[in-house]
């Protein structure tokens, strides 16, 4: 199901990105958002896989997180910065069950990047949680100088000193390395038939 892009929505899933999980009044009261637009809007954004619920706080409170194709959505409005991704991304993830061979990204990233990738852009609204996990690794690795230097060592040694979130963030690191290698087997069988296409050429020629 299609949400329209709204400023509820954004506000949304950018505190809840930035705040890691929040219940209902929390949202409301977060993003100055009044509690009955709240009510009326996370269903919605359930219904579109944008938010889940990930349990019940105090007095069965329901506690709301952003998914994976939530938080790409954000990142791609301006919401959150890439330093912001990287510092949420433990805690969205804790959520999500998914191997590194569920990724497209790393299954052929050739035919990912050339034939989805920017189709899958142009319409993140229908983003699988596994299509979204793969860019969230790509923007990792793209925008690494920016979010490294954003963050630095001292918040980063904090972070990962947490197993959880080094486990977390080590997968999604890992999955695009796997992805780089990925396509290095495939530019090299790329460009050995490149070359036998060259040399078939040069004969037809006569060259």
């Amino acid at each position: 199901m299609k949400i329209a892009r709204s400023e509820y929505t954004d506000a949304i899933l950018e505190f809840l990105i930035k705040s890691g999980q929040a219940s209902k009044y929390a949202i409301a009261k977060g993003t100055a958002i009044p509690y009955p637009t709240v009510l009326r809007n996370l269903p919605k954004m359930v219904n579109a896989h944008v938010v889940h619920k990930i349990g019940e706080g105090k007095r069965g409170a329901e506690i709301y997180a952003a998914t994976p194709k939530g938080t790409i959505i954000a990142y791609f409005h301006g919401r959150v910065r890439t330093s912001e991704l990287f510092m949420a991304l433990p805690a969205i993830m804790k959520h999500v069950t998914l191997s590194l061979d569920d990724l497209p990204a790393v299954k052929d990233p050739f035919g990912f990047i050339i034939e989805e990738l920017l189709f899958k852009l142009s319409q993140l609204e229908d983003l699988k949680l596994e299509e979204a996990v793969s860019i969230l690794g790509a923007i990792l690795i793209w925008r690494h100088d920016e979010w490294y230097h954003e963050i630095g060592k001292e918040n980063l040694k904090r972070l990962l000193s947490w197993d959880e979130n080094y486990q977390v963030l080590r997968m999604l690191v890992a999955g695009a390395i796997n992805t780089l290698d990925k396509m290095n087997e495939q530019t090299d069988g790329l460009s050995e038939h490149a070359n036998a296409f060259l040399a078939e050429m040069g004969e037809y020629a006569g060259r």
